[in-house]
């Protein structure tokens, strides 16, 4: 019926209703299993009724295949396909104010990066960059574990982190880094009022040394008990909301 390899699919009952209330126009097919459905999912069709867009029935083993995934819950959106990598830094930077930044640094895993955007949109960050190569692509699990996550924030993919981060530091932005070697922790970090942006690394190599050399500052979070380390969808939650209380507001 399609080629699904080519499409940018979501699915489950929670994100697709983000779509849906936060940016219904990028939504250009609907596929629903066959009934019965549950109210859950008649809820998705009603409100899609005005949206004008193709709605298909199918088998629910079909929409398995489509987003190669079990927990579709009985309904995929199928999205315009949207390139990543041609976000507008520059204009960004121009019209934002004392912007909020996260930087993932090859994040592997799709449910630990879906549980990255979905506490970077909690803490209130405007904007994700991350690595392009040797990082896991924005797929319909990514989204699935973003829960919604991804509504509302710009995304840049780039396989050039540091110009990107010279850039940000050329608009006054600082750059925090993090490390389980820093003698700073989060705690440490001073308010600023000119934007911030926090970069974050891999699962088991973290920030790379050449990315960790363009901060101003490096941090960690500061270990109380016997684990080495955290996961990095829990370093990350704790870290923003952190660094987050350290950004003064501006009129």
């Amino acid at each position: 019926m399609t080629d699904q390899e080519n499409l940018n699919l979501i699915y489950g009952i929670h994100t697709c209703n983000a779509q849906l209330k936060l940016n219904p126009g990028t939504i250009k097919k609907i596929y629903l299993k066959k009934p019965p459905v549950s109210n859950n999912v008649m809820k998705i069709i009603k409100n899609a009724e005005n949206l004008n867009v193709e709605i298909v029935e199918v088998e629910k083993d079909f929409l398995t295949t489509l987003c190669f995934s079990s927990k579709h819950q009985g309904v995929v959106f199928e999205l315009e396909n949207k390139t990543l990598s041609s976000f507008d830094i520059d204009l960004y930077l121009q019209t934002e104010t004392n912007p909020f930044i996260v930087i993932f640094d090859s994040i592997q895993d799709p449910r630990n990066l879906g549980s990255c955007i979905r506490s970077s949109n909690a803490a209130g960050v405007s904007l994700i960059i991350k690595r392009k190569s040797n990082s896991c692509e924005i797929s319909p699990l990514v989204h699935k574990t973003a829960s919604g996550g991804l509504q509302g924030l710009s995304l840049l993919e780039t396989n050039n982190l540091a110009m990107v981060v010279k850039k940000l530091k050329s608009h006054n932005i600082r750059l925090i880094g993090t490390a389980d070697s820093s003698d700073m922790t989060i705690y440490d970090v001073k308010s600023c009022d000119t934007g911030v942006a926090v970069i974050l690394g891999s699962e088991g190599e973290g920030v790379s040394g050449s990315l960790l050399d363009l901060c101003d500052d490096v941090c960690r979070i500061p270990i109380y008990g016997s684990v080495e380390c955290l996961n990095v969808a829990v370093a990350t939650g704790i870290t923003l909301y952190q660094i987050k209380k350290m950004i003064k507001k501006t009129k």
